[in-house]
């Protein structure tokens, strides 16, 4: 029998996101649009449950990250079945970067006990699937520049900007 992933939506301008968790945690976090194949690509054979009050928790916290009242999440995610043990680790170090801040992916590549080249904590963090609650949109090139995300250069532009603009609020 296929493993369970528990899904909603929440619509947050100009988005409606799309989470699945797994009884642990948060599993995935992409667009409605996008829903079934790119989660599929991360975790095939599961059986998806649309189950808005399981996953009530989760859109809250989104909703207020939005809105500059949530500076980080404290519901809990599982990534466990992601990837490799090495990709793993990458994102257990970008979950650390503080709301409001960036390093760089050489910065998190010379963070990891293990030596890797900056290009495989690149992909690592290019595969993340638990966007936002994860914030690989907090890193950025050496030189300064953006780089690339799932959900566009655009977008993690729009959601470091954001950061910024409530950076100073007391929450």
């Amino acid at each position: 029998m296929a493993d369970v992933f528990y899904y909603d939506y929440v619509t947050i301008k100009p988005w409606t996101y799309f989470l699945a968790i797994t009884d642990k945690g948060l599993s995935y976090v992409g667009l409605k649009e996008d829903e079934a194949s790119p989660i599929f690509s991360y975790y095939p054979n599961r059986m998806l449950l649309h189950d808005p009050k399981r996953l009530a928790p989760y859109t809250q916290q989104l909703k207020e990250y939005f809105a500059g009242k949530r500076h980080y999440f404290d519901v809990p995610i599982d990534i466990s079945e992601f990837g490799t043990p090495f990709k793993r680790s990458v994102l257990q170090i970008v979950a650390k970067v503080p709301y409001g801040s960036t390093v760089s992916y050489g910065d998190i590549t010379s963070s990891l006990d293990s030596a890797r080249s900056v290009r495989a904590v690149a992909h690592a963090i290019a595969l993340n699937p638990v966007l936002i609650f994860i914030p690989c949109h907090r890193i950025i090139m050496a030189n300064g520049m953006i780089g690339g995300y799932r959900l566009g250069s655009k977008e993690k532009a729009r959601l470091l900007n954001l950061e910024k603009s409530y950076l100073h609020d007391n929450s």
